[in-house]
């Protein structure tokens, strides 16, 4: 290349340079004379960048010396449900550019904002467009980045400035969040700081959280390509208020680190110190004991905090924890011994639902239990977790090796495994004793309740103690407890306990075979005083895939009366308002084995009744000399499979009951799988002659279908001894007849049959006889009922409403009864001629057929007189119809001659028509009741 050459291509590359300087220049001075014209250009490259509008009311500058000004700075969201909006009302900056070229920095000086508000929406914390992630530049973008560090400046330094009067307000969730006071300073001797207050609430817990005094001391520097915030953090006296928590001082320091590319926070050497810290649950809401918590100083902490938004995950590391003077007290007035906890992990890290811990150790240095008479001292516990895993959704703990030292007992290694409701627990150990080990503990007015309030306890001393030998090279462990609650009240749904009258006292000896996974119980007693003592043995095996119980229980004779009375009359005799007079006496005994095989449960027993006594002396039932030996049979699976019963009896030196003469009772009793029967045959002695019952079978007797079918026979009944007491007159007939099956089933009784009455020269049929709600307050008994040739001579003779001659039939249908009185039916009454039969009425009997029907008396006036000659008339026919339906009462007449409805139809000149005047008529039935009785009693007619 020539000389020539070169000087051609320095002459035009200086006329390009001066040019473009030329034009920078001028565009330069074009744009400090007309800063309305940079404005714009400032507002839409600010709101590129950070993705919202952004507005300016005013700006000014000057270059000599660089002076920036400005009002009204407005960013708000573009769209609908952004994150957060921001105004500043007034910003002010002096500006310098300093260094060597291609290493300039920018610095920002006596920077001065007055008022800085900021509002972050619902959803900010997901919403991509908090802090726009960087984005790869474009080629132009690159170059124009170069060009700006190599000429102009590569980062910015705040040298000073101040912000005065800032405030910024959150919400997420139940939470808001906001930061008042905000001041901000930098200088050319000290750091960029900040300092404000702080409050946080959560509506739903009615929780509070304050912080007076928060100071952030930031570093100056900001890098221009990469947004990182380095600096301090110191935060004193702030407080926690909520309805069962309160702290009253929290400090904390730390040192922390945000780099936004990475979305990460870090926190070093943070420092927490917890003071004045009482805690009390509220038992009616959370069911749990009553036990409060404070101490003086009660927690604090040392450890390394990252957050990682992207991963959304939490890593402690290092943790160091001490809990110093916790203090658990049962009532304010009964405080327990204070603890000191220390806790130590390498990591602990949380990413939802799991927690991973890393190289856990926890240790108490001594624990004592206040007794009544000493204080016992457990001594050192250590718990050394290597590493674990928490599910919080899942409900599952994962500790594959735990060691645990604690009296004395070291080198035992636990593992745990717990998912959902299954836990799996092995335990393995070095130098494994055998050690001995005995505690007793002791707690004075315990208060207890759940969260409906159908489980409470109120002053109950309660006292326990136990005995164990552990012999972890046998993997077998021994122990004897005991329990003892001796005042107090308890209650436990409908029954309540008067501990100081019937304490609770409990003891127990067994042991636990780890290798076998089998539990034995020696003696376990339990003895609710003077009223319920039992007594327990047996064992429980468990394999992996099933577990073999066998238990006996025993009740040793014991007075019946007081079972009964905490056990049944008391909790249910408000219910039930005849258990109030029930009586009862003799004694109770009982004894039961509870299996477990494969997949089935049985428990077998009997259960004893001796000189029993039972009476309801205002119903007339008593029960005398009762001799009971019941067997008991429950067994899940299939139960159909043929066994051997197991026999047992019942016996009655005396039963007395309405109705019934006093005789006594034998029943031979067959058990087996949820099934009882009486095979025999069962007579029971009626008034006039023999009821007898067939075989009795009750099936599926713990079940909610639980039913009983029989078979019953009238052995020709002499009527008049058994319905002496409804039918003063004397009556001639009988009553045979069997009803096959008779069936109970979910409170229903049915039967098939007939009964079938001779009398009143006819019969009477009844049949479909029932009842409904049984075991209920209101049982409902149903039947129908027809008649056939029942001379009206005999039924109607020397009564109050009067004598009528003739044959009567008809039909009763749907009759229901409740409460002692009809509630439903259909009744069909018809006389019919019969030869050698006459067809008469008494004029007291047409009155009260007149009476009944709701008319008025046939012989009034002129009709009376004529009447006074005659004593009874001749009638053609009776034909009455009537029904009840929802306490509607409503009489009609058969015998209809055109538009007129006759319930009597007179025979010859001398009879007498009664006419039923208004066919609709209804009345309620305690209306028609009211006018039998006026019958009953000799009453007149009602006249209508």
């Amino acid at each position: 290349m020539t000389m020539a050459l070169i000087k051609k291509i320095f002459l035009v590359s200086g006329i390009v340079l001066c040019f473009v300087v030329i034009l920078l220049s001028s565009i330069g001075v074009y744009l400090y004379d007309h800063p309305d014209r940079v404005k714009p250009m400032i507002e839409r490259s600010l709101s590129n960048s950070t993705g919202v509008s952004c507005s300016i009311e005013t700006l000014s500058y000057t270059l000599k010396p660089l002076v920036l000004e400005a009002k009204g700075v407005l960013f708000k969201p573009l769209k609908p449900r952004q994150s957060f909006s921001m105004e500043i009302p007034f910003i002010r900056a002096d500006m310098a550019v300093k260094g060597p070229w291609g290493n300039r920095s920018l610095i920002l000086e006596n920077i001065r904002i007055k008022g800085l508000y900021l509002d972050f929406y619902p959803g900010w914390l997901s919403s991509p467009d908090i802090l726009p992630m960087k984005k790869s530049p474009s080629f132009l973008g690159g170059v124009a980045r170069a060009f700006i560090g190599l000429f102009l400046f590569r980062d910015i330094r705040f040298q000073s400035g101040e912000l005065l009067d800032g405030s910024i307000s959150a919400a997420a969730g139940n939470l808001t969040i906001r930061a008042d006071g905000i001041h901000g300073i930098a200088g050319a001797d000290k750091l960029l700081s900040l300092s404000f207050a702080l409050n946080v609430e959560n509506s739903i817990r009615n929780m509070n959280f304050t912080a007076p005094n928060v100071n952030i001391l930031f570093d100056k520097t900001f890098d221009i390509s990469h947004l990182k915030f380095d600096g301090t953090l110191q935060s004193q006296q702030m407080r926690v208020k909520g309805p069962e928590l309160g702290i009253q001082r929290v400090d904390v320091g730390s040192k922390f680190t945000y780099v936004h590319s990475h979305k990460n926070f870090k926190f070093e050497d943070l420092k927490a110190r917890f003071k004045d810290i009482a805690f009390s649950p509220d038992v009616k809401k959370t069911g749990s004991l009553p036990v409060s918590v404070t101490a003086a100083e009660l927690l604090t902490v040392e450890t390394g905090l990252t957050y990682d938004m992207n991963r959304q995950k939490i890593t402690f590391a290092p943790l160091k924890l001490h809990v110093g003077g916790l203090s658990m007290m049962e009532k304010k007035t009964k405080p327990l011994s204070p603890l000191d906890i220390n806790v130590r992990a390498r990591e602990i890290s949380s990413r939802y639902p799991e927690i991973e811990i890393t190289d856990l150790t926890a240790q108490i240095p001594e624990a004592k239990i206040n007794t009544v008479n000493q204080v016992i001292s457990i001594g050192d516990i250590r718990v050394h977790i290597p590493d674990g895993r928490i599910d919080v959704e899942n409900k599952s703990v994962i500790l594959p090796e735990t060691r645990f030292e604690a009296l004395g007992l070291k080198n035992i290694l636990l593992s745990v495994r717990l998912k959902k409701h299954h836990l799996n627990v092995a335990v393995k150990g070095e130098n494994n004793g055998p050690w001995k080990i005995q505690a007793n503990l002791s707690f004075n007015d315990l208060v207890f309740q759940n969260k409906n309030g159908s489980i409470m306890g109120e002053n109950i001393f309660l006292k326990t103690g136990v005995d164990s030998v552990v012999d972890l090279k046998h993997s077998r462990i021994t122990f004897s407890a005991g329990l003892d609650a001796k005042t107090g009240e308890a209650l436990y749904d409908r029954y309540y306990l008067n501990l100081k009258k019937h304490p609770i006292v409990t003891s127990c000896n067994g042991f636990w075979d780890l290798k076998k996974r089998l539990l034995g119980l020696s003696g376990l007693r339990f003895d609710l005083t003077g009223i319920l003592p039992l007594k327990i043995q047996g064992y429980l095996k468990q394999d992996t895939s099933k577990a073999d119980v066998d238990f006996t229980a025993t009740l040793p004779q014991t007075p019946v009366k007081p079972i009964f009375k905490y056990f049944l009359q008391e909790p249910y005799k408000t219910e039930k308002p005849f258990l109030a007079s029930l009586e009862t006496k003799g004694t109770l005994s009982g004894e039961f084995k509870l299996k477990k095989f494969q997949d089935t449960w049985e428990v077998k027993g009997r259960i004893g009744w001796l000189e029993g006594f039972l009476s309801l002396p205002e119903k007339g039932i008593s029960l005398k000399g009762i001799h009971l030996d019941m067997p008991v049979w429950f067994r899940t699976g299939l139960t159909n499979v043929p066994v051997k019963t197991l026999k047992g009896r019942l016996k009655f030196q005396s039963v007395m009951a309405p109705l019934l003469p006093e005789q006594p009772l034998n029943l031979p009793l067959d058990s087996g799988p949820n099934r009882m029967s009486v095979e025999s045959q069962t007579v029971i002695k009626v008034p006039g002659g023999d009821l007898r019952f067939g075989f009795v079978h009750a099936n599926n007797l713990f079940g909610p279908d639980f039913s009983v079918q029989t078979r019953l026979s009238f052995d020709k009944i002499n009527l008049q001894p058994l319905l002496s007491r409804i039918w003063t007159r004397p009556l001639k007939g009988s009553l045979i007849g069997v009803l096959d099956p008779v069936r109970y089933e979910n409170h229903t009784v049915t039967s098939r049959g007939e009964l079938k009455a001779k009398v009143f020269g006819g019969r009477i049929t009844l049949s479909d006889l029932g009842a409904s709600g049984i075991f209920t307050l209101a049982p409902v008994f149903k039947f129908n009922a027809k008649w056939k040739n029942l001379l009206l001579s005999e039924m109607t003779t020397d009564t109050a409403f009067g004598k009528i001659d003739g044959v009567l039939e008809g039909e009763l249908r749907n009759v229901e009864m409740a409460y002692g009185q009809p509630q439903r039916f259909n009744l069909l009454l018809e006389t019919v001629r019969k030869k050698g039969v006459p067809q008469k009425i008494s004029i007291k009997a047409v009155e009260n057929i007149a009476q009944i029907g709701g008319g008025q008396s046939p012989f009034m006036g002129l009709a009376g007189a004529f009447a006074s000659f005659f004593k009874t008339f001749p009638y053609e026919k009776i034909g009455i119809r009537a029904s009840l339906e929802n306490d509607v009462f409503k009489v009609n007449g058969t015998i209809r001659e055109g538009d007129t409805e006759y319930l009597v139809k007179r025979g010859g000149f001398s009879g007498v028509n009664i006419i039923n005047q208004n066919p609709d008529n209804r009345i309620s039935f305690k209306d028609m009741v009211s006018r039998i009785k006026r019958i009953g009693a000799g009453g007149g007619p009602v006249v209508k």
